[in-house]
């Protein structure tokens, strides 16, 4: 379920002459990379909401029974939804990761704060998901892979499925060697 980075560059005939991407404010520029990580997560939240229903056809619907399951059900199923991919993407003067396609989370890092960023795997103790882990916050979808930013206040690690082409984008992007 790899998706190759979308890496767009605009060519000078897009531009014009007399326009390049430096004489542009930062909230002007082009998308210079997105990648979006898809996962069987989603799947595995729709399997537990059709499962969280089954109690309903094998005992009958009793309001307990209901009361108890519909939520749970609808629950996974939203859950579902709302983790079927990761995306990262380049809005102008920040990077935004988010998950979706029902976006509940989503977190915008301004280059500005960008410190030093690495290369790093999560333990399986980090695990996936949006969550506050031992080494700062760590937004993962599905794998190990993560490249890990040092902000100025905090750190947070990425999961994704293009760790080579985030780091080599967020080093460029934030003038780090």
């Amino acid at each position: 379920m790899r998706q190759r980075p979308i890496m767009a560059q605009p060519t000078a005939a897009a531009l014009g002459p007399a326009d390049d991407a430096a004489s542009r404010p930062p909230s002007m520029t082009l998308h210079r990379y997105t990648n979006r990580q898809e996962a069987p997560l989603c799947w595995i939240l729709f399997a537990l909401a059709a499962g969280s229903l089954a109690p309903l056809v094998t005992s009958g619907p009793d309001t307990i029974t209901i009361s108890i399951c519909s939520p749970l059900a609808a629950l996974f199923a939203v859950l579902g939804c709302a983790f079927m991919w990761l995306e990262t993407s380049d809005e102008g003067d920040h990077l935004v990761v988010r998950f979706g396609p029902l976006t509940l989370a989503r977190r915008r890092v301004s280059y500005d704060r960008v410190r030093a960023v690495r290369r790093d795997r999560s333990s399986l103790l980090e695990g996936w998901g949006i969550h506050l882990g031992p080494r700062g916050w760590i937004w993962n979808l599905w794998g190990r892979e993560v490249v890990e930013l040092d902000l100025d206040k905090g750190r947070i690690r990425i999961g994704t499925d293009d760790p080579e082409g985030l780091l080599a984008f967020l080093q460029d992007r934030c003038d780090l060697d």
